[in-house]
């Protein structure tokens, strides 16, 4: 059962009284997590004041002397632990209660004049120039094209088989763009697999070198890389690596999971491995560094690598937003890209920092209560354009 599922059940039997001790433990345990995970300052006494009203107006508060104790109490051991993580509990706790799992009737009545997330939205370029929307196709095959065959699965992916290698025009290059509020996924023709967030892109060869296989992307894609190997002469078999490029660094890999995020709206490109080994190089220089599992390496004017958060830099590929200290500006970003809209926020606000936790899935309205819930600042939405004050 995936988190976001488990923890919606237990709060909403929280809200319900009905929770056993053993699920009030797993939700203590949860808040513990957060409250190692998320160091920072504390809050004022008037934010602690207003977190604490909230909280005394969740029916289950109320529902006996006893709960109340024992939520008073967990919170305050909490606090002790993190006051910054109270913020984040408050959020995320609102969040998942109030926004996965509302009743459908008042979901419609929320979407009916909403702005809806995105999708499944691309546009293929073949070698020749032709333009192919994804989204209007149906399953099967797409395209053929000099013994290649382009297909859309059942689960929607786009699907590349070489049927015929010897006729596959060895220079021929494809290109997957996917639009503000649209992401696709892709089986390659070496059936590496690879999933595109929205406004990203990636080039790649019908048929792949002997010796190397190499793509370039731009935006964010998380990759998923098939081992290959060709012989030797000597009947030796050798690995044959996989190149990532973007426009400050290239990825070298053999058999791996990562995530890239090379968005120019940000001044870092990130390179997170989930699994495996890769090789991180800066192309301006020719530094390398080397990832192991649950590190990411940071590339602007050098390459630092640091220990992150997986689940936080996968999230979008599994259909959520999760956002932990971070800064408005970036997570206005995000909101941007997958719900196509424009946002006008002052530069100072930009820097206000945030913690919640959102499905994908769900209306822009979400997200804007999430943030508005802080009372930090407000945000207007008018036609497709947020204006933050």
């Amino acid at each position: 059962m995936r988190m976001e599922k488990k923890l919606s059940d237990i709060l909403n039997k929280y809200h319900s009284n009905k929770c056993t001790p053993e699920e009030i433990q797993s939700l203590e345990t949860w808040f513990e997590e957060i409250a190692r995970g998320q160091p920072g300052e504390e809050p004022d006494q008037q934010t602690i004041e207003n977190m604490l009203a909230k909280i005394k107006r969740s029916p289950r508060f109320n529902a006996s002397p006893q709960a109340k104790s024992a939520l008073l109490k967990t919170l305050a051991r909490r606090y002790r632990v993190a006051a910054a993580s109270l913020v984040f509990l408050l959020v995320s706790v609102t969040v998942v209660y109030q926004y996965s799992r509302r009743p459908a009737e008042h979901t419609d009545r929320i979407t009916s004049n909403d702005i809806l997330p995105g999708g499944d939205k691309a546009i293929l370029t073949l070698a020749d120039g032709t333009s192919i929307a994804l989204n209007d196709q149906q399953e099967g095959l797409i395209s053929r094209q000099d013994g290649i065959t382009i297909s859309k699965n059942g689960q929607g992916m786009l699907v590349y088989v070489t049927e015929a290698p010897e006729r596959a025009a060895r220079y021929a290059t494809n290109t997957l763009t996917t639009p503000r509020g649209g992401s696709h996924q892709i089986i390659l023709p070496d059936g590496s697999k690879a999933w595109l967030n929205a406004a990203s892109s990636l080039s790649y060869p019908l048929v792949f070198s002997k010796h190397e296989r190499r793509v370039r992307m731009t935006g964010e894609v998380y990759f998923e890389i098939a081992k290959s190997s060709i012989k030797q002469s000597d009947g030796e078999k050798e690995p044959v690596p996989f190149f990532v490029e973007t426009d400050k660094q290239t990825i070298q890999v053999l058999g791996t999971q990562f995530n890239v995020n090379s968005y120019t709206s940000y001044p870092t490109e990130r390179t997170t491995l989930v699994e495996g080994k890769v090789k991180v190089i800066y192309r301006a220089t020719g530094e390398y560094k080397f990832l192991s599992p649950n590190m990411q390496a940071q590339v602007a004017d050098k390459i630092q690598v640091v220990k992150t958060d997986i689940t936080r830099n996968v999230a979008w590929k599994n259909g959520d937003f999760i956002f932990r200290n971070e800064p408005l500006a970036d997570i206005l970003q995000e909101v941007m890209r997958w719900y196509d809209v424009d946002i006008v926020c002052p530069e100072h606000l930009g820097k206000i920092r945030f913690n919640g936790m959102v499905s994908r899935k769900k209306p822009l309205s979400a997200i804007i209560q999430m943030i508005a819930s802080t009372d930090k600042v407000e945000l207007e939405v008018k036609e497709r354009r947020i204006t933050v004050r």
